[in-house]
């Protein structure tokens, strides 16, 4: 059961909507999960993967937008070499 909860906390995470910034503190996307948790425990270890996928989607985010900067700067400058 647990690692049902946990497989579909993680899914509910990636398939939320993106918005053009990345929002502060923790994604709602799982609260409802970790608010019927059966036990504390439980619900510890939906946190502590609700903020691990939170921390790599972050970072993944990160580095889209930095790969999005790059890509900007680069198509800026071949369009002055028109």
């Amino acid at each position: 059961m647990r690692a049902l909860a946990m497989l579909a906390l993680a899914c509910l995470a990636c398939a939320a909507h993106p918005e053009p910034a990345v929002p502060e503190g923790p994604s709602p996307a799982a609260d409802a999960l970790i608010e019927h948790a059966g036990s504390p425990e439980e619900k510890k270890e939906l946190t502590a993967v609700r903020d691990q996928v939170d921390a790599e989607k972050r970072a993944e985010a990160a580095a889209l937008d930095a790969e999005i900067a790059r890509l900007e700067r680069e198509n800026a400058e071949l369009r002055k070499r028109r």
